[in-house]
């Protein structure tokens, strides 16, 4: 294990683990706050509602974020997700010239195909949140190959520009940017990132899917509001929030 310190965060380097996010839950006391648990290898990455994302290729990045924030009652924690994917588009705008997008609320995809998925949890203590660990998985180096075998449309940095990229050189950049703009994300809330991310979200003012636990129904999306959430138009032209759940087209 390999500790990099930095100014404003530290980053813990890890040959190979199971998974960045259960590592770092199964040892959150250990870690200060702004610790970043890096590493090339997952045996057994996974995405929201435990869906399974391929994590054997070891030049990909897969990081978590522990964050442990004083003022838990101000915290955005809805949001943590979606800040992350606006500076990982940002990231992938300025470095790589590329066009991502947000697929409510936090996948991104390059002309339609995953790229990155994010995924958020939280350590409870005495039925209060205590600390929230932010997953994230960026296909970097993955060959066409093995992006077939993957059960959804995926692509790579690799497949997109026909080369390979130092994942550390990735890490660093990351963590700078997301940490740059964190205090002010979470003084402010959604409100500091809702222009930037709504010009990623390509899908906005068309019909769309979503799948909420077992059931899909049709909306068409209206807008995002002030709180992140994604306002719909049902097929009785009633209008409702989506709190949690996944837009498939």
């Amino acid at each position: 294990m390999l500790k990099q310190d930095m100014s404003k965060y530290s980053i813990i380097t890890l040959e190979e683990v199971h998974s960045t996010n259960s590592y770092a839950l199964e040892n959150i006391l250990s870690f200060d706050d702004k610790t970043v648990i890096f590493s090339p290898h997952q045996s057994l990455g996974r995405g929201r509602y435990n869906r399974k994302w391929i994590s054997d290729n070891t030049e990909n990045l897969y990081i978590s974020f522990i964050l442990k924030p004083e003022n838990i009652s101000n915290y955005p924690f809805a949001n943590l997700t979606q800040y992350l994917s606006v500076i990982l588009c940002d990231l992938l705008k300025q470095e790589f010239n590329l066009n991502p997008q947000i697929k409510w609320p936090n996948d991104i995809l390059i002309n339609g195909y995953k790229i990155s998925g994010i995924l958020a949890e939280s350590y409870m203590e005495n039925n209060r949140i205590k600390a929230i660990v932010l997953g994230l998985g960026l296909n970097v180096n993955l060959n066409q190959e093995t992006i077939e075998k993957i059960d959804q449309k995926a692509t790579s940095l690799y497949v997109l520009l026909n080369k390979n990229f130092n994942v550390e050189n990735i890490l660093n950049k990351l963590c700078d940017k997301f940490f740059q703009k964190y205090d002010d994300f979470i003084n402010k809330g959604f409100a500091y990132i809702k222009k930037e991310y709504i010009m990623q979200c390509n899908f906005l003012g068309s019909n769309i899917k979503v799948r909420e636990f077992d059931k899909e129904k049709n909306y068409f999306a209206k807008s995002i509001d002030d709180e992140g959430l994604l306002v719909v138009i049902d097929e009785n032209n009633i209008e409702s929030k989506i709190i949690t759940g996944d837009v498939l087209c």
